[in-house]
């Protein structure tokens, strides 16, 4: 009861004197116009020496002096000496932000009312969770051969540190766990306000969802972890490939996407070259190479250290280090299946592709299109034809000494890994089924589809590019020998968006086939779509047309795109200006002119008949 009382006489009395405090009022001195602090009375109980002052909040008070900030006490003595061009008031907490400039860079840190800087103003952002205690300042860390970066760290509201900057961003507390991103790899892990790490840096996105975290990993599964951290309703994206990884290498990094290096070269795109002349110059046949491609592997030309520096391996004029390029075998998601080159170098390049000497032993050519004739041999010309100087790794892949550099930044790195990331699997959504038709709608899908443009398998070379030049006429179209499109993921939970462009790969044999589906809509009238005036609706249903690509025995494999309607049409041709593609119904044209617009309904499509071509 004694104890009581003297904690309720310390906390009055500390309410007494703030009220005290409150009651000082900051006066500007006539005679040396400086300011200074009155009691009621107008007395002065801090005499005027400051060059701009505020009121007292909570027994403390904010002064200017020299163009300096500092903090005083209701006595008139430092509490924060006048160093810092800004600070903020004291929070319940008892700290408050401190800012002062070096040069143009604005540097914050954290004092409290005891006068200790907590987080020293060396920082060029701070966050303060009051509510879990927690202090977020981003401090430069020192990057061997590249200096000083900001990363973020974690501390309490002492100073002590619970997370060293190791992250990109401020990590997001709530109820003691956090969500954290790394500053090296761009990754995001899950970790807590004792220093412990809940979940691993190794994936793509994470967000909370309901008390506990939604969360995307590095390999596109899609989990959800309650509050306890226990994970449930996992999720894995069809499609996914393992992509490319630079493992910390500079070099690998930066040559990633360079030329022919990181790409997938499929069986149809990588051949063994049998180099000849004759009167006309440099020519080649290309043949199989001998590989167990099963189906869906392919192969990746990688740099990588050559500690053993075999025939042809370049010089990293950075390190002095050494490098070869190796041919890897994967399986198609991307698991690695062997070394088939264990050695080797870029030996040439010609409007074709990049040759490759493996091992010393066979030339292969990376074709450029990955659509070649799934053909056993056949002939080029080698047009165009230059040997690539790998001396060292500049010449041999096509890179410079700013992209080597570049990549010990640890920003530029985790730039990097995602670029890779993203870049081997954008478009992965376009793998998921399409939704199912509830009971009532499939019957009038099913009457639709019975159309002869919905029964067509369109084959390469019939589904292409084309640009679109269009008057009252109608469509004039340039048309393309590749189909490449456009790709957007949108995986929701997670809040994670990644887009980008793809060639269309036709399969190993390039027979795979694309084909129209329908799909239906909203029953709003203004929603975009393909009026149905053929079945029993009587004109209130609305569908979309679906682009799919399919494998040579039939089955689903991708969604291409998803249009309201077809543009323009015509016996030999339909477009989607939308998607800047025309289905054709014969390969190897070059132009169509005048192709009639058609109206968005299913009558319009009812006498559209591709013409079937039989291959033999």
């Amino acid at each position: 009861m004694k104890l009581k009382s003297i904690y309720i006489g310390i906390a009055l009395l500390c309410l007494t004197t703030a009220a005290w405090a409150q009651d000082l009022k900051p006066v500007k001195d006539k005679a040396t116009k400086l300011f200074g602090y009155q009691d009621k009375s107008k007395n002065w109980v801090i005499e005027p020496s400051f060059n701009a002052a505020k009121r007292f909040i909570g027994g403390f008070a904010i002064v200017e002096q020299d163009g300096r900030k500092g903090v005083i006490d209701q006595e008139g003595s430092w509490i924060l000496k006048p160093e810092y061009d800004d600070i903020d008031k004291f929070d319940k907490a008892g700290l408050c932000l401190v800012m002062r400039k070096e040069g143009k860079a604005k540097l914050r840190g954290v004092a409290n009312t005891e006068g200790k800087l907590v987080i020293p103003a060396e920082c060029p952002a701070v966050n303060i969770n009051r509510s879990e205690g927690l202090i977020m300042a981003e401090r430069y860390v020192d990057v061997p051969r590249i200096g000083a970066k900001p990363m973020w760290g974690v501390y309490d509201f002492e100073g002590e540190e619970i997370f060293a900057p190791a992250f990109s961003s401020s990590p997001s507390f709530h109820n003691g766990k956090g969500i954290a991103k790394s500053a090296w790899d761009g990754l995001m892990g899950i970790i807590d306000s004792n220093g412990q790490t809940l979940l691993p840096f190794n994936n793509l996105a994470i967000n909370y969802s309901g008390g506990g975290f939604e969360v995307l990993t590095s390999e596109f599964v899609s989990c959800y972890y309650d509050s306890r951290m226990f994970k449930s309703n996992e999720f894995a994206y069809p499609g996914y490939v393992a992509p490319y990884e630079p493992d910390g290498d500079p070099v690998r990094a930066a040559s990633w996407g360079v030329g022919v290096i990181g790409k997938r070269l499929h069986r149809n795109n990588l051949k063994i070259l049998e180099q000849g002349r004759d009167s006309r110059g440099r020519n080649a046949m290309c043949s199989d190479l001998r590989l167990d491609w099963s189906y869906g592997r392919f192969v990746r030309l990688e740099p990588c250290r050559d500690d053993e520096q075999h025939p042809g391996a370049m010089l990293n004029p950075e390190d002095g280090s050494y490098y070869t390029v190796k041919a890897i075998l994967y399986e198609a998601d991307g698991r690695f299946v062997q070394e088939v080159s264990r050695w080797g170098w870029l030996e040439a390049e010609c409007s074709d592709g990049i040759i490759y000497n493996a091992e010393g032993q066979e030339t292969w050519i990376a074709m450029h299109d990955i659509n070649c004739p799934a053909v056993p041999s056949f002939s080029i010309s080698l047009a165009g034809y230059r040997q690539i100087d790998h001396s060292d790794v500049l010449g041999g892949l096509g890179i410079r000494n700013y992209d080597i550099s570049r990549m010990l930044d640890p920003s530029a790195a985790a730039r990097r890994c995602e670029q890779i990331r993203e870049g081997e699997n954008f478009g992965i959504t376009s793998y998921l089924p399409r939704p199912a038709p509830e009971l009532l709608q499939v019957r009038a899908l099913e009457s639709a589809m019975r159309l002869p443009i919905f029964q067509h398998r369109f084959r390469m070379g019939e589904v292409v590019n084309c640009r679109i030049a269009s008057d009252d006429a109608g469509a004039s179209l340039e048309l393309s020998d590749k189909l490449v499109l456009p790709f957007e993921d949108r995986i929701e939970n997670t809040g994670f968006t990644m887009k980008g462009e793809e060639e269309i790969y036709w399969g190993p044999n390039n027979a795979r086939t694309v084909m129209l589906s329908l799909e239906m809509v909203s029953k709003l009238k203004d929603a975009p779509g393909t009026l149905d005036d053929l079945g029993d609706s009587r004109g209130e249903r609305k569908m979309v047309i679906v682009i799919g690509l399919y494998e040579e025995d039939g089955s689903f494999l991708r969604t291409l795109g998803v249009i309201p309607y077809l543009d323009y049409a015509s016996r030999e041709v339909l477009v989607s200006a939308r998607m800047g593609i025309a289905l054709l119904d014969h390969p190897g044209k070059r132009s169509v002119s005048k192709v009639p617009v058609i109206p968005a309904t299913l009558s319009a499509l009812k006498d559209l008949r591709p013409q079937r071509h039989y291959r033999l």
